[in-house]
């Protein structure tokens, strides 16, 4: 009798096993899929950038180039303006991921601390921020009274704290045990020494993933450059690699179009080399911080 038991037993632990081997193969052949469909137009664009012309109109581009040639790069970097204008892209980029950071920070803290008077008020303040919003004209008109048009700071500063990153960050210092906050009281540490040497320590996750988002945000945006910089020295790559890709060529205008016209090249050649000079540095830096932004993202779904 126990030997038949066994293998009565036996027999649903085997039909687990192997239906859970079935749903782990399903489960890679989907994300195989998954990641070829999001793959693949990184890879074209990146194919059709060191592509020939005669390849790319007749469609033999896929994953790989075909014909290799660099003239789209060539006339990229000829612009005279190109390293002046990614000087001032992370000039803009990390001052605006640096004062979010830290304001954002400052916010979230006094917002969590139980005996704060105002912390229903600024709550309920920042609610609104997130229904309601200003419109551009307003935030134009602002941006000029202020003194910041033309300027850095009106790239800066308008996206230095949101609603949302507040929220977060709160929830997140909640989830930080309040005794710990309790005992560097006790031993004399004030507010701001708790949340630089305990807090932010304990949040290094939280920070690389809004500190990356910041970053990629501000790297992706033209349009407030469009509206409040005039000036072509101020102005971010995003504004010239736009001009590029409108016009279909570069301060080498003359040498471009007529390679395009003679067939030497494909306006896709600057075009997509123009993408691929945007999202670069981003791809660059991601890989070094992926840890902490994958346990960032892990945080806020759980936390909240």
């Amino acid at each position: 009798m126990s030997l038949r038991k066994t293998k009565k037993q036996a027999q649903p632990e085997s039909k687990i096993y192997i239906g859970s081997k079935v749903f782990d193969v399903f489960l890679i052949l989907f994300m195989l899929i998954l990641s070829v469909i999001f793959l693949y137009p990184f890879l074209n664009v990146v194919a059709t950038s060191l592509s020939s012309n005669r390849m790319i109109t007749t469609g033999q581009v896929t994953f790989f180039p075909r014909e290799l040639m660099v003239d789209g790069y060539k006339m990229l970097f000829k612009e005279q303006n190109i390293l002046g204008a990614y000087w001032n892209t992370i000039v803009i980029a990390v001052g605006t991921m640096v004062i979010s950071l830290s304001l954002t920070s400052l916010m979230a803290y006094v917002m969590m601390v139980p005996d704060f008077v105002l912390r229903k008020q600024l709550s309920v303040f920042l609610l609104i921020t997130m229904f309601f919003s200003g419109g551009t004209v307003p935030t134009y008109l602002l941006i000029q009274n202020l003194g910041l048009y033309n300027s850095w700071w009106s790239l800066i500063l308008p996206n230095a704290v949101t609603a949302y990153n507040v929220f977060v960050y709160r929830s997140f210092y909640k989830g930080i045990s309040p005794e710990i906050r309790e005992a560097a009281r006790i031993d004399g540490a004030g507010d701001l020494k708790i949340l630089t040497k305990i807090y932010v320590p304990l949040s290094k996750a939280l920070y690389a993933t809004f500190g990356l988002f910041s970053v990629v945000g501000v790297w992706n945006s033209y349009y407030e450059a469009l509206l409040y910089i005039k000036d072509p020295g101020k102005q971010p790559i995003q504004m010239l690699l736009r001009k590029i890709v409108f016009t279909s060529g570069t301060a080498n205008m003359a040498d471009s179009q007529q390679m395009i016209s003679n067939g030497a090249m494909n306006q896709l050649n600057v075009q997509y080399a123009c993408v691929i000079a945007t999202i670069g540095p981003i791809l660059l830096v991601y890989p070094f911080i992926q840890k902490y932004f994958a346990q960032g993202m892990q945080v806020g779904a759980v936390k909240g």
